[in-house]
C-alpha cells in the first residue's frame, strides 16, 4: 500500500512536471512572435480577378443536374490565383498558437479596382464543404462598395496603386488644370477616380470632371503651382467600405446566434469585414459576379483576404 502511495505520488509529480514544462514552452514560443503576426496573417482567399460569372448560378447550379451539381465533386477546381476554393485546414500551421485558437471564426476583407464611378459595387456568394463527401453550403450571399481608403499595398506585398499606370508622361496644364497625354487613358469616364503624381500641383487620387477625349481629361480638388508632367494611374484599388448580407436564407436567419455571421466597421469609408464562424467546414470560396468591369457602376479585379478571428 505504502509503494502504491508512494507511486502514486511520483505519477503526479511527473504530471505536475509536463505541465509546466509545456506551459513555459507555450509562453516562449507565444512570446517569440513577431510583433506583427497580427496583421501579417492576413491570407490570400481570393486573387485578384474579373467576376466568376454574371450571377452565382451561373457558377453553382444549385438547382439542376449534372456537372453542376452543388456536392465536393463538382467543387470548382481552379487554384486560388484563379478565384477557386481556398482550403481551411491548410492555413492551422501558420503559427504555433493558432493550432489551439477556439472555433473556426473567420475575418474577410473585400478589395477591387473603380473603373466607373466613385462607390462602384459587386456581388459574392460564399460557399463551403466538408473534407471530401460534403454538399455545398450557401454560407451568406451579399454585395459590397467600394469606399475611398486606397489599397497602396496589397496584404500579399503587391502594390496595388502602380499595377495600374497608364501613362508615365501626362502633361499637365496649370492654367486649365488639364492633364494631356501622348497614350491614351483607354475608357477613362467622367466620375471615375485617377492617382495622379508630380511636381507642381497636389499629389493624389482624385475625381476625373471632364474628359474632352481618351487622352485628355481634367480633375476637382487639385491645386497647382505650374505646368509639369505628371504620372496617371487609371483604376486604383480601394477597399470596401460596406457590404450588405441578403441572409434570408443564409447561416445566419436560421441560427439565431448572431455572433455566426455579422459585418463590423460598415459604410464608413474605410475597410469594412465580413465575420463568419467556418466551423464544421474544409473549403470555402467567394463566388465573385455583377463585377463586369466596365459595366455600369460596377468594379473589376475583386480581390478577398482572409485571417482566423
Amino acid at each position: 500500500m505504502k509503494k502504491i502511495r508512494q507511486y502514486g505520488k511520483a505519477v503526479l509529480a511527473l504530471i505536475a512536471v509536463i505541465v509546466i514544462g509545456a506551459t513555459m514552452i507555450w509562453v516562449a514560443l507565444a512570446k517569440a512572435e513577431p510583433a506583427d503576426r497580427y496583421s501579417s496573417s492576413w491570407r490570400l482567399i481570393r486573387a485578384k480577378n474579373s467576376e466568376d460569372g454574371a450571377d452565382f448560378a451561373t457558377v453553382y447550379d444549385l438547382t439542376g443536374v449534372g456537372t453542376t451539381n452543388g456536392n465536393f465533386a463538382s467543387k470548382d477546381s481552379s487554384t486560388v490565383a484563379n478565384g477557386g476554393p481556398y482550403q481551411i485546414r491548410s492555413s492551422l500551421g501558420a503559427s504555433f498558437s493558432e493550432y489551439f485558437s477556439p472555433g473556426q471564426k473567420w475575418m474577410f476583407a473585400f478589395c477591387g479596382e473603380n473603373f466607373n464611378n466613385v462607390d462602384d459595387t459587386f456581388s459574392f456568394n460564399l460557399v463551403g464543404w466538408s473534407r471530401d463527401n460534403g454538399m455545398i453550403q450557401n454560407i451568406c450571399e451579399g454585395s459590397c462598395t467600394l469606399g475611398t481608403q486606397a489599397v497602396v499595398t496589397y496584404p500579399n506585398g503587391d502594390d496595388a496603386l502602380g499595377a495600374t499606370i497608364s501613362s508615365v508622361a501626362a502633361v499637365y496644364t496649370h492654367a486649365d488644370t488639364k492633364f494631356t497625354m501622348t497614350d491614351e487613358l483607354d475608357d477613362l469616364a467622367t466620375g471615375m477616380l485617377v492617382r495622379v503624381t508630380g511636381s507642381g500641383f497636389t499629389n493624389g487620387i482624385l475625381q476625373v470632371t471632364t474628359v474632352t477625349s481618351n487622352d485628355s481629361f481634367e480633375c476637382s480638388g487639385i491645386s497647382s503651382t505650374a505646368n509639369c508632367t505628371a504620372t496617371v494611374q487609371s483604376n486604383p484599388a480601394f477597399w470596401a467600405d460596406t457590404i450588405t448580407l441578403d441572409e434570408t436564407t443564409k447561416w445566419q436567419a436560421s441560427g439565431a446566434d448572431p455572433n455566426t455571421m455579422y459585418v463590423i466597421n460598415n459604410a464608413d469609408n474605410e475597410c469594412a469585414n465580413l465575420v463568419v464562424d467556418l466551423t464544421g467546414l474544409e473549403w470555402i470560396q467567394f463566388v465573385i459576379y455583377d463585377a463586369d468591369a466596365e459595366t455600369g457602376d460596377e468594379a473589376g479585379n475583386i480581390s478577398v483576404y482572409g485571417r482566423r478571428y
